[in-house]
């Protein structure tokens, strides 16, 4: 395993994670090296060996402060990222985690996207960090989702302050096999947060929804596979 460290600090607050391609030759982007708040290290994570969740969990480790914001290395934070992470942490002691947006892709809350992503590294390593059942697909939701159970949702926070740049074309790609496997460990959130998050009316139905998914898994998931199929058939 190879972890680098670019930016370093002698007692840092935030250690920013980043897990790269070993082919990417990784430089930090430019805001990453001229950010406002000056008490921080940047982990670069690069190994062919391993996976991007086994690869978040290393950087997990080696990072040597309490708060830890991670992203990617196709990713470019705005100038005070580090610095407003460091105070959101810093004025509520009782915050676990943060999510954020990228620009391109407006991702809703609590959908965890793990290339802006914030989170005490004490109480993430406690929950066991990232699962690489999850790998490629759904694996950043589901450790939101943990820390939401194991901590309470009201200690998990979105800010869309905190957007950064993505370039390029997002990485993953749906997996219908983990995503049969993530329904099955969450049906109620799945339900009401990914599929009906906004009226009141859809909430009722994501219910639902949830409640025939819990009684009646396999008849529930033979349904879904008939929908998705017919809706691939009119693309």
């Amino acid at each position: 395993m190879s972890v680098i460290k670019p930016i370093t600090h002698p007692n840092p607050e935030v250690s920013v994670a980043i897990p790269t391609l070993p082919k990417n030759d990784y430089e930090p982007p430019e805001p990453l090296r001229n950010q406002s708040f000056n008490a921080y290290e940047v982990v670069v994570i690069s190994d062919a060996e391993l996976n991007r969740c086994e690869a978040r969990n290393k950087g997990m480790e080696a990072a040597e402060a309490d708060i830890i914001a991670q992203t990617d290395d196709d990713c470019i934070p705005p100038e005070t990222w580090v610095g407003d992470i460091y105070k959101k942490f810093n004025n509520n002691p009782e915050l676990v985690l943060v999510e954020s947006t990228l620009d391109k892709h407006q991702v809703p809350p609590r959908n965890y996207p793990g290339a802006n992503l914030a989170y005490r590294k004490d109480l993430a390593l406690d929950i066991g960090g990232f699962d690489s059942e999850l790998d490629g697909w759904r694996a950043d939701t589901d450790f939101g989702w943990r820390m939401e159970i194991e901590y309470s949702l009201e200690r998990c926070q979105q800010d869309t302050r905190l957007e950064v740049k993505h370039q390029g074309p997002l990485r993953t790609s749906v997996d219908r096999e983990i995503e049969r496997k993530f329904r099955a460990r969450y049906p109620k959130r799945y339900f009401t947060v990914l599929d009906h998050p906004h009226s009141i009316v859809s909430k009722h139905t994501g219910k639902i929804a949830a409640a025939a998914y819990s009684f009646f898994p396999r008849f529930t998931e033979n349904l879904i596979r008939v929908f998705q199929a017919r809706v691939r058939t009119h693309l």
